[in-house]
């Protein structure tokens, strides 16, 4: 005769799941991001928000998953000095997931260049890069003309007080350019959709959150941001994000940034 776990195996001992054991199996997978996200901020390959070269100007994270794959993107929009003016300018996608075709982090075809010349002059001064032009009038912002904006109040009422009492650094426009044009730094579906495997449903948006102090050692699974978001991603349930601290990534809270 047979017992009752022959006759119906999902009532079976070794099929049966507690409920402590399907949390510990679901904890599993989140740290599994979370272990690939901390492997990479050991190896420099997760976004330091007070990176000595670069300085910091806006940012953006965006997550995506389905049930058997999960995505997260993160962009950094900053201005390297080693490269300077529109060389420097750049969004810097940090890409992780368990699908990609290449290791997670970040690798040269992620940085997207973003501005460019108009065809009335040189956007920044000739010699470093490092300043505004005075006579320049206009700038390519994703190849479509924008005026340059001189004006000392502007970069005051957006709460960016120049360091030169002359000159306006090149760090400084783009703050400005995110303050006001951030939805054209950031990276266009297409440019997003050539980095990931097609058809992965993004599940959490943010442009600001709290980010971990990469540079003192914390790794992303200490912080409460990842941890909710690989919970986000575990489960696909987006309202497990919720933050209990202000956010830290407005540029202002990070002042070693480019000062190498």
């Amino acid at each position: 005769m047979l017992t009752e776990g022959e006759r119906n195996p999902a009532n079976s001992k070794t099929d049966f799941i507690s409920s402590d054991n399907l949390f510990s199996l679901l904890m599993f997978i989140a740290k599994e991001i979370l272990n690939q996200l901390d492997k990479c901020c050991d190896d420099f390959t997760f976004p330091m928000l007070d990176n000595g070269y670069v300085y910091l100007a806006g940012t953006k994270l965006s997550a995506y998953r389905d049930d058997n794959r999960w995505v997260l993107i993160i962009e950094i929009i900053g201005f390297n000095y080693r490269g300077g003016g529109h060389n420097g300018i750049t969004n810097c996608l940090h890409v992780y997931g368990n699908c990609l075709d290449y290791e997670p982090g970040t690798r040269s075809e992620n940085f997207l260049y973003l501005t460019g010349d108009a065809d009335d002059g040189d956007t920044f001064d000739e010699e470093q890069e490092f300043f505004l032009r005075a006579p320049a009038v206009d700038f390519l912002l994703r190849n479509e003309r924008t005026a340059i904006v001189h004006d000392r109040d502007a970069y005051t009422k957006a709460g960016i007080n120049l360091e030169d009492e002359e000159k306006i650094n090149a760090f400084e426009f783009l703050r400005l350019l995110d303050y006001t044009h951030h939805d054209k730094l950031v990276a266009t579906d297409q440019e997003i959709i050539e980095r990931i495997p097609a058809g992965i449903p993004m599940i959490l948006a943010l442009h600001e959150w709290i980010h971990p102090d990469c540079v003192t050692g914390e790794l992303a699974s200490q912080n409460e941001t990842f941890q909710m978001i690989a919970s986000v991603l575990e489960t696909g349930n987006p309202a497990i994000y919720q933050p209990k601290h202000a956010s830290n990534t407005h540029w202002s809270n990070w002042p070693d940034g480019g000062t190498l």
